[in-house]
């Protein structure tokens, strides 16, 4: 699991952020639980916290989650792309002109 306090002062070193970390928990996909027949109504439940949240952030909020399987969730739940890390520092490089 990734250290949330780590990354959140990383995003914060980004020129032009704001950084709040969602303090809402899991998910609800843990690696495959979520796409277990047996799982498919409680793995929303668990996430509903978090896709809730994230409803109520302004439009072109940049959401970062670095797992794949609950950027996939939230996806879903919300309709929304989430970001991996990776791509929030890449899209943060200032390339030198030519």
């Amino acid at each position: 699991m990734a250290d949330t306090k780590y990354l959140t002062r990383l995003a914060s070193c980004l020129p032009q952020r704001h950084v709040n970390l969602l303090e809402t928990g899991c998910c609800g996909m843990a690696g495959g639980f979520g796409m277990l027949k047996s799982k498919m109504e409680l793995s929303p439940k668990v996430g509903a916290p978090l896709a809730e949240q994230r409803k109520t952030l302004p439009f072109n909020t940049a959401v970062v989650a670095s797992g794949t399987r609950g950027r996939h969730q939230i996806a879903h739940m919300v309709n929304v792309h989430l970001k991996h890390m990776a791509e929030l520092l890449a899209e943060s490089l200032v390339l030198p002109s030519a």
